[in-house]
């Protein structure tokens, strides 16, 4: 090769070529711009689904697997992982790094949109939307401890005061909680009473959704000034469930 007849006959040209090239590296290497924390974005999408009040194994039957199949289809789905849990399925994808990820994201909702009729009437309606790592990240995490009062305590100060105060600092985001308790009353039926009655479950249900709401009434004018009229219907103590009439049986 004359490359290799160049470097025999002449030496100490090649050896300068040699060393040109290992100064060019260098430099080179010196003014290669890095970043400690490059703006990296993965290409990925996230589904959401609430399902309130239903078990693991319901969530992964009715939403889980039925979005995992259709979200296959796809074009340049590289990995699909998923979680179901106890009123929630999480579902996330990931593309290949070619993919366009805003045609990708329009054909992901309309997939989850033809399956959508078929969801339980119970599901919330699916939140889709593309990987956040800028912004998903929380910046710091807080807990709230004490001694003297108990887990619902805890919970109402922290949704009422802490959870707004830390809305209100400039240039926070969102503010997201975790392991606080919500009230909740427990209403145990009997069955033997209902089937003497021939009362179904479904009655007892709508009853109480019928009964426990405010409604509005309307309004009251008198002059130029109109007071608007909202009947309180919301039950405040557990004792007033015992007195919801769930059915009336002509004789």
């Amino acid at each position: 090769m004359w490359i290799t007849k160049i470097s025999i006959n002449n030496p100490v040209f090649a050896t300068m070529v040699m060393v040109a090239l290992l100064v060019l590296g260098v430099f080179s290497y010196r003014e290669l711009g890095l970043e400690q924390m490059p703006d990296v974005q993965i290409p990925g999408i996230f589904i959401q689904v609430a399902y309130p009040g239903a078990s693991p194994e319901a969530v992964e039957n009715d939403l889980t697997k039925p979005i995992e199949n259709v979200v296959n289809t796809v074009s340049g789905v590289k990995r699909i992982f998923s979680s179901s849990r106890e009123g929630s399925s999480n579902t996330g994808i990931e593309f290949e790094l070619s993919v366009n990820m805003d045609h990708a994201l329009q054909e992901v909702r309309d997939k989850i949109s033809q399956i959508r009729p078929a969801f339980p009437k119970a599901a919330k309606d699916p939140y889709v939307d593309r990987f956040d790592t800028e912004n998903a990240q929380p910046i710091t995490t807080l807990s709230v401890t004490s001694s003297g009062r108990d887990l619902r305590e805890l919970s109402t100060l922290t949704e009422q005061v802490i959870v707004k105060r830390l809305q209100g600092v400039p240039g926070v985001g969102k503010v997201v909680t975790g392991g606080t308790v919500s009230r909740q009353i427990l209403i145990n039926l009997n069955p033997a009473k209902m089937a003497a009655q021939n009362v179904g479950v479904d009655e007892v249900m709508r009853a109480i959704q019928d009964t426990n709401q405010n409604m509005p009434a309307g309004a009251i004018s008198k002059g130029d000034v109109e007071q608007l009229v909202r009947l309180e219907g919301k039950i405040k103590t557990p004792r007033e469930f015992g007195k919801i009439i769930v059915a009336r049986r002509g004789t």
